[in-house]
């Protein structure tokens, strides 16, 4: 696996996909030219240099995951793996027995070549993008790292959250209610204390890995996952002002508190979410007050906006989520035979299940099983037959169009854990603070008491498609 964000860079720039973009503006071209690049075909990763106004060698980065080559690199896994390749090399990482491998602290670290303190902090410094059109500021946390420590049981937390940019010492981090973070963050408001805290806007592909995934348990701490995924501890060093443990080769560190919302807060937002709207709006944020920031020679801010492409603010977390989601259910339920969460659909609100059908009801448990594993902003949960690959969204549509008749094979399930991402969320819940929606599950399978009557497929089964291609290959290439 690579060992920084910047041996990740040269890795991708060995493999032929990466571009650097010099003297573009930060207001509108950084996040233009990264929309439009994400949702092309074979587009490279992007790094912006000599960006108007700012030093050159201050640089952002963009698109660095929106490939499955580029996911694999980061993953340890062969970049020439397709979808279900990907997702049982996961797999596999997940049947290992898990040992946490603890960080070690080094008092040297990249991360410290520069510290300013006291009236040297200025966030106005870095080239922090406004992303999209109707951002309501610019965004220096989109692929960051935000270090919390439980002040009840100790350990560390990192999760990705966004962060606005307000002034030269004052940020905001919107997390969605219910995360890791902010039940953290409240357990200080509680104490009638600010919470401290180190945001990375530039770290280690398995660290922005494991804080983009929800996976990791309460109370476990994603440096010892990625100490586990890497085989060796993770470097960190002390904050200047926290204390907290900062990545050894992060990027640029912000450090600081964020206090409660009454006794500080700015107005955070509108800003184009991981769902494909400015769906949250603007509202009162509790600041992040920055007292500390310490930054690499020509830092490199990670920026992972959300595009129409679900793979550029969630690196690799259809894979990931996918292998976790199957891996748990085979546990409890017969015939998995795969699990994908649609990308096409920005991941979280579509998964599609493959079951071979043992008994009645069987679909039906699978798929409230699989949402028991997962609740956060699920839409739909869709169960297909053993002989559809949930990989191939055109296989998905065939079985919802052919097998299912939808006065028999729907069923809502209500009050479901959401968040003001939420696009569809009722004006009225959302003025009432009432995040909750409904989960829809669809058996797009035959019906279990009659499936042996179902009339026969003209799909060709994988091995008569390999033998055609290996026979007259010479057709195929």
């Amino acid at each position: 696996m690579p060992d920084d964000l910047r041996d990740f860079i040269r890795k991708v720039e060995q493999i032929g996909e990466c571009r650097v973009v010099e003297g573009v503006n930060s207001k509108e071209e950084i996040g233009l030219i990264t929309q439009v690049a994400a949702v092309t075909p074979g587009a490279p990763m992007l790094v912006f240099d000599s960006v108007k106004g700012y030093p050159p060698g201050y640089r952002v980065a963009s698109n660095v995951f929106t490939s499955r080559e580029r996911c694999a690199l980061a993953m340890g896994a062969d970049p020439g793996l397709d979808a279900r390749g990907l997702v049982e090399h996961w797999r596999r990482r997940l049947r290992e027995p898990y040992h946490p491998v603890p960080p070690v602290i080094v008092e040297q670290a990249p991360v410290k070549e520069n510290i300013l303190l006291g009236d040297n902090v200025d966030l106005l410094r870095f080239p922090a993008p406004q992303w999209h059109a109707h951002d309501g500021g610019r965004y220096i946390g989109t692929g960051c790292a935000v270090i919390m420590r439980d002040p009840d049981e100790g350990w560390v937390n990192l999760g990705t959250y966004r962060v606005q940019v307000h002034d030269r010492t004052v940020a905001t981090v919107y997390i969605s209610p219910g995360k890791h973070g902010d039940i953290i963050r409240r357990k200080y408001w509680a104490r009638g204390t600010g919470c401290p805290v180190v945001v990375t806007c530039g770290q280690d592909p398995i660290l922005t890995l494991v804080a983009t995934s929800s996976e990791t348990p309460w109370g476990s701490s994603e440096y010892d996952e990625a100490g586990w995924l890497l085989g060796k501890p993770v470097q960190v060093t002390p904050g200047p002002v926290t204390g907290l443990p900062v990545p050894a080769t992060a990027e640029i560190a912000l450090e600081g508190e964020i206090v409660s919302p009454e006794v500080e807060s700015r107005s955070e937002g509108p800003f184009g979410e991981w769902t494909g709207y400015y769906a949250s709006g603007a509202r009162a944020e509790a600041a992040f007050r920055v007292k500390a920031i310490m930054h690499r020679h020509q830092p490199i801010i990670l920026g992972m906006p959300p595009t129409m492409n679900f793979e550029a603010s969630c690196p690799g977390l259809s894979y990931r989520r996918s292998a976790q989601r199957w891996t748990a259910l085979e546990r409890k339920i017969p015939g998995v035979r795969g699990v994908w969460e649609m990308p096409e659909a920005m991941g979280y609100p579509v998964v599609i299940i493959s079951l071979e059908q043992l008994y009645g009801g069987h679909a039906k448990r699978a798929a409230l099983t699989c949402l028991a594993e997962e609740a956060y902003m699920g839409r739909w949960v869709i169960v297909v037959d053993e002989d559809i690959d949930p990989f191939n969204v055109s296989e998905v549509l065939w079985a919802l169009g052919t097998r299912c008749d939808p006065a028999g094979s729907l069923d809502f399930v209500r009050g479901w854990w959401g968040s003001h991402l939420d696009a569809a969320l009722e004006p009225v819940k959302r003025s009432h603070g009432d995040l909750t929606h409904s989960v829809g599950v669809i058996l797009a399978c035959k019906p279990f008491h009659w499936k042996g009557e179902f009339p026969p497929s003209i799909k060709l089964s994988p091995t008569q498609v390999a033998l055609v291609k290996q026979k007259w290959s010479w057709l195929f290439r």
